[in-house]
């Protein structure tokens, strides 16, 4: 062969497989706008038809239960990926032992936060709401499957089984509206939708010529999992108790000393607003994720190109912030009435002082690329701990006093210290706080440096 047609050949695997990957990468992001949209309209149904205090309980369920989420998924789904990637040849091997170990986390997960609800002697209500949002996690090991799919870029394969699971779990609890079902049967929406993600994946994975029941635990494999998966256990429970200690505590504080109704409709103010605020949290993840490639081959080639380059991406998530937040703030209110009904004014001005947390959660987001370049892994769970331990401590002093206004505070100090903060007690990361402070102090400055 010639060397004119081997460098043709060449340039048609590499166009073949920037295809695949963009056609890959246009499905996860079109699985993730219907999955937001429809997400959202159907939580505007279900808030307005619950109200504050049903829709706080419900509330303070579900994140008393995601508290311990990362137990279930034991850090495992980055690592499966990767091993799969490659060692194709142990896929049952692979399979089979990370479900059994995630099926061990559920295990864990269900025995403590039942004992938990029973410690606290929580209402029969919410014990029932616990234990059903807790049973759901018992199907998760099942959807490793979709971790061999993210592994041989099959994106369009998960991205069908998501849509499809939010559509008919929207469509359910939508139909419980219709025909005014109690509360209880918004937890039971939650086994519904893993059932059927579970159903979804294990169809298209027997599509493709394969079953589950080829799966293969391994004691050895097993042990190598866990070895590698120890760290990301911890850092997605310090991920887990930052994001969702808030609800659990501003209802278990003013539960003593505002009662059991205020202290629920508290938690529904808190969380209708919540929601809104996440909503906005996926753009910062896609434009990160898109310039990650650059960033990262500037690592590779020149130090100075790689400092511009994080540098301008703190520049473009402070505009992000500012055109965002500004009209948000000014907005909330009027927009949350709109939405949910003048019932939740006071989430409106919730939502008006989160606004302010996205300004943080873009800088933290784009700090992940620093990470990741220079591997600080272990940094970013100190980091982690640090800001879960500060944002519980900071939530019993506010919260009595301030009540939701206290933990939306509280949030904002902890990711400060975590995100700007712990940066200048470590050398090796050091160098990037002075490049976000660079980056927020001349934003107008951004330029492309490709």
């Amino acid at each position: 062969m010639s060397r004119n047609n081997r460098e043709t050949d060449l340039r048609k695997q590499r166009t073949e497989g920037f295809r695949k990957y963009f056609r890959n990468t246009s499905w996860l992001f079109v699985d993730r706008m219907v999955r937001l949209g429809t997400v959202l309209i159907t939580s505007i149904f279900i808030t307005r038809y619950l109200g504050p205090e049903l829709f706080g309980q419900l509330n303070y369920a579900s994140a008393f239960v995601g508290i311990f989420f990362a137990l279930t998924s034991m850090g495992l789904d980055d690592i499966l990926i990767r091993d799969l990637v490659r060692r194709p040849d142990r896929r049952d091997q692979l399979l089979g032992t990370a479900a059994v170990i995630k099926f061990g986390g559920a295990v864990v997960l269900f025995i403590t936060v039942m004992a938990l609800a029973f410690l606290k002697q929580l209402d029969t209500v919410k014990i029932l709401m616990i234990l059903l949002i807790a049973s759901a996690e018992f199907l998760k090991p099942f959807v490793v499957v979709e971790q061999f799919f993210y592994s041989q870029v099959k994106g369009r394969t998960a991205a069908k089984v998501n849509i499809v699971q939010t559509l008919i779990s929207s469509g359910f609890r939508l139909g419980l509206i219709v025909v005014h079902a109690s509360l209880v049967w918004f937890a039971w929406a939650y086994i519904v939708e893993m059932t059927v993600a579970v159903v979804g994946y294990l169809i298209a994975y027997k599509g493709m010529g394969l079953s589950w029941r080829n799966w293969r635990f391994s004691k050895h494999t097993a042990l190598y999992l866990l070895k590698q998966s120890w760290p990301l256990v911890i850092f997605g429970l310090a991920l887990y108790v930052q994001a969702k200690i808030d609800q659990v505590m501003i209802g278990d504080i003013l539960r003593k000393t505002v009662g059991e109704s205020v202290a629920d409709a508290e938690v529904g103010q808190y969380s209708a607003a919540l929601k809104m605020i996440e909503a906005l949290g996926f753009v910062p993840g896609i434009v990160v994720a898109s310039l990650a490639p650059a960033i990262t081959r500037a690592r590779a080639q020149d130090r100075k190109l790689y400092e511009d380059r994080l540098v301008n991406q703190y520049r473009l998530m402070f505009i992000l912030f500012l055109v965002v937040s500004v009209p948000l703030y000014f907005m909330a209110e009027p927009i949350m009435v709109l939405l949910f009904g003048e019932e939740f004014r006071m989430a409106g001005y919730l939502l008006s002082l989160f606004a302010i947390r996205l300004f943080f959660t873009n800088m933290g987001v784009a700090k992940s690329s620093f990470i990741t370049n220079e591997s600080l892994f272990k940094y970013s769970l100190v980091t982690a701990v640090v800001g879960a331990t500060l944002n519980i401590t900071m939530n019993y002093l506010l919260i009595p006093t301030y009540q939701s206004i206290g933990a939306i505070w509280a949030m904002i100090g902890s990711f400060f210290v975590s995100i700007f903060l712990v940066d200048l007690f470590f050398k090796d990361a050091r160098p990037n706080f002075w490049w976000m402070m660079k980056g927020i102090g001349t934003f107008w400055k951004i330029r492309n440096v490709s």
